[in-house]
């Protein structure tokens, strides 16, 4: 569950000061939603349901958030698509030794920092993919960091002669996310049977990354 307490989170949408107990009832009100979209929609869960799980007035809600969509917007600032480790992983030499195993580990940790935060993604993609635009922005700020690290790695491997010249290094680079959102997202739903076990699928997405910046002999 991502976690409240940004700078952001100093002020409420009226741009007035919040004081350390404002800052535990937005954070209880981030919470809240966050759990009630374990289990549903963003349109069935209502200001009342989240004012009723944080235990606070529908009124009081409306001092820290215009409606339950700003709340998780709140939320998606404070998680993250990206980190040390993967930036480190991305940043590699891609035709050195050891690359199959580093684009394994890489798969497994964007997939697990994924995961971490996979409820409010989920539904910031779908919000996205139906076309609200401050969704889309919250999503591509989120793969920026992971999109120029893959589309450098790209770069590298074309000037290094190992992937086809033509190709568009950032589109690589959100093909390559695309899949991994899905691969995070529905992995862990698959069933152990026919070739298609999360582990199995996690095989496959570290070959593609591995051929896409240019490891694979």
């Amino acid at each position: 569950m991502p976690k409240a307490g940004s700078v952001a989170a100093s002020y409420n949408h009226y741009g007035q000061k919040i004081g350390s107990k404002g800052e535990r009832t937005r954070r209880a009100l981030i919470e809240a939603t966050v759990d009630l979209l374990q289990s549903q929609g963003l349109r069935d869960v209502s200001v009342v349901d989240v004012a009723r799980a944080a235990g606070i007035s529908p009124a009081t809600f409306y001092v820290y958030f215009r409606g339950v969509p700003e709340v998780v917007l709140a939320a998606l600032e404070d998680a993250s698509q990206t980190s040390a480790e993967l930036e480190e992983l991305i940043g590699r030499h891609w035709q050195a030794p050891g690359g199959a195993g580093a684009a394994a580990r890489f798969i497994e940790a964007y997939t697990r920092l994924w995961n971490a935060n996979g409820t409010i993604f989920r539904v910031r993609n779908l919000a996205a993919e139906e076309g609200d635009a401050r969704f889309y922005q919250a999503r591509m700020r989120a793969a920026g960091p992971m999109m120029a690290g893959i589309a450098a790695a790209v770069t590298r491997a074309q000037e290094a002669g190992r992937v086809p010249p033509a190709l568009s290094a950032r589109a690589c680079a959100g093909t390559i996310l695309m899949m991994l959102e899905r691969l995070a997202a529905v992995g862990p739903l698959t069933q152990d049977g026919d070739g298609l076990s999360y582990a199995a699928l996690k095989d496959a997405a570290a070959h593609t990354l591995l051929a896409m910046v240019g490891g694979l002999d």
